[in-house]
């Protein structure tokens, strides 16, 4: 059996959402350089518009295709140009994967910055006028330091269990992610909670907040008395902040149910008197 094999990618274009009648005609928007690293020898390549055939064959080789924003962007660029469905490969698109966890978008930018310490070069906007320009290196250069970024992005939440994105408001903060090597059981984590639940057990959860209080981490390890559960959120008493708090399953790494009985105000069958 082969080795896996990832492909971390990006693509930049000839033309800007303006000049194709919106993002809804993302399609028309033309490769001009797509960049990308392979697992298999450890390389950083770029491929022009008249090589994309060739980029396709290395998507189709892949285990995983991974990318920041793919679904919606990369990947519908390419579509025109490839014989098979780029919807249909094996893909991972991080942003689509944080916005999924956070409820809403963060950039490739804001997540460099706070989990690598490292920023952007660039934008797509003048990635399109050096294109213009004919300054094709520097498209090169710019669509590889995407890719690089991403790459190191996804390898560090694929060992830590979590990146940190730069808020609104300028702070950091730290983002689950199960991206492979530190990946999360969910169904286990959700099983566990369910049959404390349901036997009234205390629970001991890892936990990852969006804000961490001031000289506390993002991850914590809690104790907690289920209140109730409903969907992908766990109402319980949080001995931690003594307090009751409302926690997503997305948040929750690590879930052990201990021998301890939870409160008795927090037993089944009681749960009307709270």
């Amino acid at each position: 059996m082969s080795a896996p094999r990832t492909i971390v990618f990006d693509i930049e274009t000839k033309r800007e959402f303006a000049e194709v009648g919106g993002a809804q005609n993302r399609h028309l928007l033309g490769v001009s350089v797509i960049g990308c690293f392979d697992s298999a020898d450890g390389e950083f390549r770029t491929f022009l518009e008249g090589e994309v055939l060739a980029f396709g064959k290395v998507l189709r080789a892949a285990t995983l295709v991974v990318g920041f924003n793919s679904t919606h962007f990369d990947l519908p660029v390419l579509q025109p140009y490839l014989p098979f469905d780029t919807s249909k490969l094996p893909s991972l698109d991080l942003m689509v994967d944080l916005e999924r966890v956070l409820g809403h978008r963060v950039s490739l930018d804001a997540c460099a910055q706070a989990t690598l310490g490292t920023g952007k070069t660039g934008d797509g906007v003048q990635a399109i006028r050096w294109f213009r320009e004919g300054k094709i290196d520097e498209v090169k250069q710019y669509c590889l330091d995407d890719v690089r970024i991403t790459r190191d992005l996804y390898e560090y939440g694929k060992a830590n269990g979590q990146v940190f994105f730069v808020g609104k408001d300028g702070s950091k903060r730290a983002v689950p992610v199960t991206w492979g090597g530190a990946a999360v059981d969910r169904v286990k984590i959700r099983q566990v909670l369910e049959g404390a639940h349901r036997t009234g057990k205390r629970v001991e959860i890892e936990y990852v907040s969006m804000v961490a209080a001031t000289g506390q981490q993002n991850r914590n390890r809690r104790t907690i008395d289920i209140i109730r559960m409903s969907g992908d959120t766990v109402d319980a008493y949080c001995h931690l902040r003594k307090d009751t708090r409302r926690f997503t399953l997305d948040r929750i790494t690590d879930a052990t149910a201990l021998d301890e009985v939870a409160d008795p105000r927090f037993a089944v069958g009681q749960r009307a008197l709270l």
